[in-house]
C-alpha cells in the first residue's frame, strides 16, 4: 500500500474548506441569473486552468489523452450540477437549498454500495434514513423569507434543483470512476465545456439580462471571481491532488462536514438567520452522511489496493 502524503491530504482538504463556501458566493451572487452566473464563473476557472497547464506545457498531451466521452461526461455533470445549484440558490432559500445540495456524499456511499462487487449494508440504509430525517426536519422549519422582484414565495421549483444537484454530483462521481487514467488536466475541458453550453443557454433564454450586467454591485462582482477562483477553480487543484496522494478515506470522511460548514457561513456572513430546525436538520444529514461512511461493510471485506483507492 502506497503511505499517504500528509501534506497532500491537508491540500485535498483544503478543496473541501473552498466548496463550503460555493453557497456563501451563490448568495452573494444572487442578482445574477443561473445561465450568466455560470458563463462568467466556469470562464474564470477556465482562463485559470488554461494558464496554469500552458506554462506546464500539457494542453496538447491532455486533449490528445483524454478520452472524448470523459470530456462529454465531465462537461455535461459540471454544466447541470451547478445550473442547479445556482438555480436553487434563487428559488429557495438558501440554507435548506445548500442542505439538500449537499446530500451527494451520502448519495455515493449507497450507489458504491449497489454498485457490482459490493453489497449494499444495514449501516449504509440507516445513515441514509437518518440524513433524510435530517432533510424533513428541515423542509418543516421555516427558513428566512425575502422579496425577490416583490414575490416573497418561494417555488418547488428550487428544492427540486437542490435535490438535482445531489443526484447529478453523485452519479457524476461514481461514473467518473471509469476514468482513473485520465490526466488530471482534463478538468480544463470540462470547465471550457461547461461555459460554452452555458453561454450559448444564456444568449438564447437571458439574452435580455446582459444590458443590465454591468449594473451589478461590486460585491457581486467579486462574489463571481470568488466562485471561479475559489470553489469552482482551485479547489479542482487541490482536490486532485489530494485524492491521487493523499489519504483518499480521510479525505472521505471531512466532505461530510462540509453541509455543517456551509450553513455556518451563511449564518456567519450573512442575513439569514439560522433556526432551531435547520441546525438540527444539518446535524442530522452530517451525521447520517458519516455514520453511512466510516462503518465497514463486513459482509464483503476489501483487498488493501481497494481500501487504498476509497469511494
Amino acid at each position: 500500500m502506497t503511505a499517504h502524503n500528509p501534506q497532500a491530504t491537508l491540500i485535498g482538504g483544503i478543496a473541501i474548506l473552498l466548496w463550503s463556501s460555493l453557497a456563501l458566493f451563490t448568495t452573494q451572487a444572487n442578482l445574477v441569473p443561473p445561465l450568466l452566473l455560470l458563463t462568467l464563473t466556469f470562464g474564470v476557472a477556465s482562463l485559470l486552468f488554461f494558464i496554469v497547464y500552458l506554462l506546464k506545457g500539457e494542453l496538447k498531451a491532455s486533449w490528445q489523452h483524454t478520452p472524448k466521452s470523459a470530456i462529454i461526461m465531465g462537461g455535461l455533470g459540471f454544466y447541470f450540477y451547478h445550473l442547479c445549484y445556482f438555480y436553487a440558490f434563487q428559488h429557495a432559500p438558501p440554507v435548506e437549498a445548500g442542505l439538500i445540495a449537499y446530500l451527494w456524499p451520502l448519495l455515493i456511499v449507497l450507489m458504491a454500495g449497489m454498485s457490482k462487487g459490493s453489497t449494499l449494508s444495514w449501516t449504509h440504509l440507516a445513515g441514509a434514513v437518518v440524513a433524510f430525517i435530517g432533510t424533513g426536519i428541515m423542509l418543516q422549519s421555516k427558513g428566512q423569507v425575502i422579496t425577490i422582484d416583490n414575490d416573497t414565495t418561494y417555488h418547488w421549483t428550487g428544492y427540486a434543483a437542490a435535490f438535482a444537484c445531489a443526484f447529478i454530483w453523485s452519479s457524476y462521481s461514481v461514473a467518473n470512476r471509469r476514468y482513473q487514467d485520465v490526466p488530471s488536466s482534463a478538468v480544463l475541458w470540462y470547465c471550457l465545456i461547461t461555459t460554452l453550453l452555458a453561454g450559448v443557454s444564456h444568449l438564447a433564454i437571458e439574452a435580455q439580462s446582459w444590458t443590465t450586467s454591468t449594473s451589478f454591485p461590486t460585491s457581486t462582482w467579486i462574489a463571481i471571481l470568488g466562485l471561479g477562483f475559489g470553489p469552482v477553480g482551485i479547489a479542482f487543484f487541490c482536490w486532485d491532488f489530494g485524492v491521487k496522494k493523499g489519504n483518499l478515506s480521510l479525505l472521505g470522511v471531512l466532505s461530510y462536514t462540509a453541509p455543517a460548514l456551509s450553513t455556518a457561513w451563511l449564518g456567519l456572513f450573512t442575513e439569514v438567520q439560522l433556526t432551531t430546525g435547520q441546525i438540527i436538520a444539518c446535524l442530522f444529514i452530517t451525521a447520517g452522511a458519516l455514520f453511512a461512511s466510516l462503518m465497514p461493510n463486513k459482509k464483503m471485506p476489501l483487498a488493501p489496493k481497494q481500501k487504498a483507492k476509497g469511494i
